[in-house]
């Protein structure tokens, strides 16, 4: 089983291994997904909370391109930090650090993507992460703007 990796633990359970190769970007999109659950019920900008709702659903269609689900890759230590963090923050300040996570996730994802795309091995991973590409590039259109409304 060359390329794949042991069950991580996290979010969710998987019921088989994720290939290695798709790992970053699926823990990518499970921080984005599980930072937005938080935003989608704890923001208080409309534009943030919308955002959110957008993000959760983006992720889960991008987690079943790669053939997986969400929630199953798992958050990385960093990440799982930054959760936590953002837990502890509530009114504006959580905004602003929502919006200052996905930034800095969007940023990340879209090497990944970029990457992936060039080379993956899965035919429709690839073209996901293609689209994703646009997408992400997209949404950090959208979330400096965001993040320009906030005070």
């Amino acid at each position: 089983m060359e390329g794949m990796l042991p069950m991580v633990t996290g979010v969710a359970a998987q019921d088989r291994p994720i290939e290695k190769t798709k790992l970053k970007a699926l823990m990518g999109g499970d921080f984005a997904t599980a930072t937005s659950e938080v935003a989608a019920t704890r923001a208080t900008s409309r534009q943030v909370k919308t955002f959110s709702e957008l993000e959760i659903e983006e992720q889960a269609a991008v987690a079943r391109a790669f053939g997986s689900k969400p929630g199953a890759a798992g958050l990385s230590e960093k990440h799982q930090a930054a959760l936590q963090k953002l837990q502890a923050a509530s009114g504006a300040e959580f905004d602003r650090m929502y919006i200052d996570g996905q930034i800095n996730g969007h940023e990340e994802l879209l090497g990944i993507h970029k990457s992936y795309a060039r080379s993956g091995d899965d035919p429709m991973a690839r073209g996901a992460s293609m689209v994703a590409v646009t997408g992400i590039q997209s949404h950090l259109v959208m979330l400096k703007s965001i993040k320009s409304t906030l005070s």
